[in-house]
């Protein structure tokens, strides 16, 4: 297995990313996305955890490239998660693939982000237009999901030709 870098999140930046969460899952009175997922049976508190360790796996990234980041910002499909385009995938399973839908903008970066609050690992990155190959195509969904043996080490992305477009 590659070497993942760990992040570790302070109980502040828990605390603060839990209350946006549930302020944004509050406000809503829809799905955050109308992109297809396989959990669409969610209910209030687990659509509140999801929504906030996606939120935690964004600052995660954020931070491994030194970026400012605010976790209020509600940024949707229109702009990038992370720096100038990186969209950010998390899962709670250590092994977990990195999912890329069709509303995924093209010219972007995907990179996941796996594990559990506080403590998060970044299994890396791939461009989203590499991600929308046949075989990595979900025949029981409109996704892709690629593993992590397929993904470029994060430690990569800063030096390759995607890193000015992209961070």
């Amino acid at each position: 297995m590659l070497h993942m870098p760990k992040i570790t999140m302070s109980e502040a930046d828990e605390w603060a990313i839990h209350k946006e969460a549930s302020d944004v899952i509050f406000a809503s009175t829809h799905a955050l996305s109308k992109e297809p997922t396989y959990h669409d049976k969610l209910n209030n508190h687990e659509r509140v955890v999801e929504y906030a360790e996606s939120l935690a796996a964004e600052l995660c990234v954020a931070r491994y490239f030194g970026l400012d980041f605010d976790i209020n910002a509600a940024k949707g499909k229109r702009m990038a998660d992370v720096g100038k385009g990186i969209e950010v995938r998390w899962t709670s399973y250590v092994n977990g693939s990195l999912i890329v839908y069709p509303n995924d903008r093209e010219s972007d970066i995907a990179v996941l982000v796996v594990g559990k609050s506080p403590d998060y690992l970044i299994a890396g990155w791939i461009p989203v237009s590499f991600a929308r190959r046949a075989r990595f195509k979900n025949p029981r969904q409109d996704s892709w999901w690629i593993d992590q043996a397929s993904l470029n080490p994060i430690s990569n992305l800063a030096k390759s030709s995607y890193a000015a477009t992209a961070i």
